[in-house]
C-alpha cells in the first residue's frame, strides 16, 4: 500500500482487541465485496510470478482467515476518495454493514473476540495469553527490523490503564538504526557486521564446490553477529532472527548450523 507508517494497537494483549493502521493508498471502493474473500486477490498467473510478489503475503487468505475467527470491521479511505468507508463482515468475509466514515487515506483493520467461534480454542488462548503475547511480540520485532523506511509502533492497554510501549521504531533507513530501536542502542554496540567473502579454495574443496562455480554465486548473506568479546552474546536465542529475501523466516537448520559453528 506504501505505507510509511503502521501503527498497532491492542487491548489486554491482544485478547481483546488488535487493530492496526496505516497511512497507504487505501482500498478502492471497487475493491471492497472481493477484500476478504479467499483467492480473490492473488495476481499470480504461474509459480514463477513468486519471484516477483513483493509483499509480505497474500492478504486475501489472512483477511478471510481473520473473518472465521474474529469480529472484523475495516475503515479504509482511498487516495482517490473524499471520505472514507466503514466495513463490517461476517464469518464468511461478507460485507455485513457499509457507511461512511471520517478518516485521513489509508486503512485500519481492526478485530476483537478473536477466536470466540472456537469456544475450545479460545479457552485455550485465554490460558496461554501471555505466552501468546511473546510470541506475538518476537514476529513484530523481525518485522520492525526488516522494515527500512517505514515506521511501526505497537502499544498494549490492560484493563482501564495507560498504553504502554510494547516496540516502536523511527522510519529508518538501515537494519542497524532499527536494531537500536527495537532493542537499544546498547545492544547494537555488542553487535559485530560481517561481510560476505569469497570461499578459499580449501573450503571449497572441502565442501565439494567446483572453481567455476566458486564466482557463480547466485545469493548474497549479510547481517550482524554478537561480538567475540566476553558478555557480549546472549544465552538465549529469543533475538536470533533470519531473513530471506527481506522477508521473516524461521529455519531451524540454518540456526542450528549458526550456533554451532559461532
Amino acid at each position: 500500500a506504501g505505507a510509511s507508517s503502521v501503527e498497532i494497537k491492542l487491548k489486554d494483549y491482544g485478547s481483546d482487541s488488535i487493530e492496526v493502521t496505516d497511512n497507504g493508498s487505501g482500498v478502492d471502493e471497487k475493491d471492497f465485496e472481493g477484500l476478504t474473500l479467499k483467492h480473490y486477490t492473488s495476481k499470480l498467473q504461474d509459480f514463477d510470478d513468486l519471484v516477483n510478489v513483493t509483499s509480505f503475503g497474500f492478504r486475501g487468505e489472512a483477511l478471510s482467515s481473520l473473518c472465521a475467527l474474529s469480529n472484523m470491521v475495516i475503515t479504509t479511505r482511498h487516495k482517490s476518495a473524499a471520505v472514507g468507508t466503514r466495513l463490517e463482515f461476517d464469518l464468511n468475509g461478507k460485507i455485513l454493514t457499509r457507511k461512511s466514515a471520517p478518516r485521513q487515506v489509508g486503512t485500519t483493520v481492526q478485530i476483537q473476540n478473536i477466536f470466540y467461534s472456537l469456544p475450545v480454542r479460545h479457552k485455550e488462548f485465554q490460558r496461554n495469553l501471555k505466552k501468546e503475547f511473546v510470541k506475538l511480540v518476537h514476529v513484530l520485532n523481525a518485522y520492525c527490523l526488516i522494515s527500512t523506511s517505514v515506521r511501526i509502533s505497537c502499544t498494549n492497554q490492560t484493563g482501564k490503564g495507560s498504553r504502554s510501549i510494547v516496540v516502536s521504531t523511527n522510519g529508518n533507513d538501515s537494519v542497524r538504526d532499527n536494531i537500536a530501536n527495537v532493542f537499544s542502542p546498547k545492544q547494537l554496540q555488542s553487535l559485530l557486521k560481517f561481510p560476505q567473502v569469497q570461499a578459499k579454495d580449501d573450503i571449497c574443496q572441502e565442501f565439494g564446490v567446483k572453481s567455476g562455480q566458486k564466482s557463480a554465486v547466485s545469493f548474497r548473506i549479510e547481517g550482524f553477529v554478537s561480538k567475540c568479546e566476553h558478555g557480549q552474546g546472549r544465552s538465549s536465542a529469543d533475538r536470533q532472527f533470519i531473513f530471506i529475501n527481506q522477508r521473516p523466516c524461521d529455519h531451524a537448520k540454518i540456526l542450528k548450523l549458526i550456533n554451532e559453528v559461532y
